[in-house]
């Protein structure tokens, strides 16, 4: 499965099957590209009948993988978790969830659902065949329903291995995420599916070029989800001071454009704040007097008219999430941020404040 990836870019190259519970179930146009070259070179070598019956065979597992999607699905929409869409592709499937589970015994059970219902098929073709799909003997359709077996047991083994974004490696970050935390679970989830996909690559050049293509799609997965959930746990912890813009140029309100510009010669990018009385009251952006700077010939406008006020202090200690709560989101688009003896360390925008709040909660869910 995967979290939060948007269905439209599929939507151009996949094609709607069916609808089942509301979640469109579509079929990659690879998959036809992979069927038909298959057919080609089968048809080729072995002949007519063994092309047929090995396209059978394909469109068999397919149904199965579906059905691992959707066991997916089901549990994810009773833990109240959306689902956007299911794609089924020629080595797998999957089913877009539209949030993140909501904890981590939650992703445990979503993603144990698909490799379980592979188990139960398996199952359920040795039950109805009494065994005898162990040992098919000459039997055309004993043989197929022994291959559909085999097919569901290596399905559900390949998806059980522990690294991100395979099922187990979701497994395995949800069981994480309820001692360590999401962040620092996908960490460990994503570096071991690094590590897999860097392997099943290596050994699938020497022994087998499937495992390869199985690796090549772990390794992107693996590295995107890595990157991700860095940038989230940066901010697990971290205090208004920690983003505060603190590369401030201070000026008097009657200090005019043209002398702003030159104080700045040295530091052409940093921000400048509007000082009176010895008290921060208006902040002004480098990008917003450059502007101005090629726009007023003679630079004798003042910062004051220029800058906009500032909103309440909030303190450099606290963290992002009780700052963000604090700050009228309607109001001020700057705050100072003051030390804890009540000098201005720096400003920082409401609106990094209100981001860096979210992603230090996502850093902590569980």
């Amino acid at each position: 499965m995967s979290r939060g990836d948007s269905p439209s870019a599929d939507g151009r190259w996949a094609l709607r099957l069916a609808t089942v519970r509301g979640i469109p179930i579509r079929l990659h146009a690879s998959f036809g590209l992979i069927m038909l070259a298959l057919l080609l070179r089968t048809g080729s070598t072995a002949g007519f009948r063994v092309a047929a019956f090995e396209q059978v065979f394909v469109v068999m597992v397919f149904v199965c993988v579906a059905v691992h999607e959707l066991a997916h699905a089901s549990v994810a929409l009773r833990r109240g978790v959306p689902i956007s869409g299911i794609t089924l592709y020629p080595f797998g499937g999957v089913a877009r969830m539209a949030v993140r589970p909501p904890s981590g015994i939650a992703e445990v059970a979503i993603a144990a659902a698909g490799p379980l219902a592979n188990l139960v098929i398996a199952a359920g073709l040795l039950a109805a065949s009494a065994g005898s799909v162990l040992t098919p003997g000459d039997s055309l359709s004993l043989r197929m329903l022994g291959m559909l077996f085999w097919a569901n047991i290596i399905l559900a083994g390949f998806n059980l291995l522990p690294g991100f974004p395979l099922d187990g490696g979701r497994v395995f970050r949800g069981l994480l995420t309820m001692r360590i935390g999401w962040a620092r679970a996908t960490v460990w989830a994503a570096s071991v599916g690094q590590v897999l996909g860097g392997l099943l690559i290596v050994v699938g050049l020497v022994h087998d070029l499937w495992l390869t293509f199985g690796g090549l799609l772990i390794l992107p997965a693996a590295n995107a989800e890595l990157r991700y959930a860095l940038a989230i746990k940066h901010f697990a912890d971290r205090s208004v001071g920690d983003i505060a813009r603190t590369d401030l140029i201070p000026l008097g309100p009657q200090t005019t454009v043209s002398e702003a510009a030159e104080r700045s010669l040295a530091k052409p990018l940093a921000d400048f704040l509007v000082v009176i009385g010895g008290r921060p009251s208006a902040y002004l952006s480098a990008a917003r007097l450059w502007t101005r700077v090629r726009s007023d010939e003679r630079g004798d406008e003042t910062v004051e008219g220029l800058a906009e006020p500032l909103g309440p202090p909030v303190p450099a200690a606290m963290a992002v999430e009780e700052a963000a709560a604090r700050v009228d989101p309607d109001g001020a688009r700057v705050v100072p941020v003051l030390d804890d003896r009540g000098g201005v360390v720096g400003v920082v925008a409401v609106g990094d404040l209100h981001r860096a709040a979210q992603l230090a909660r996502r850093a902590v869910a569980r």
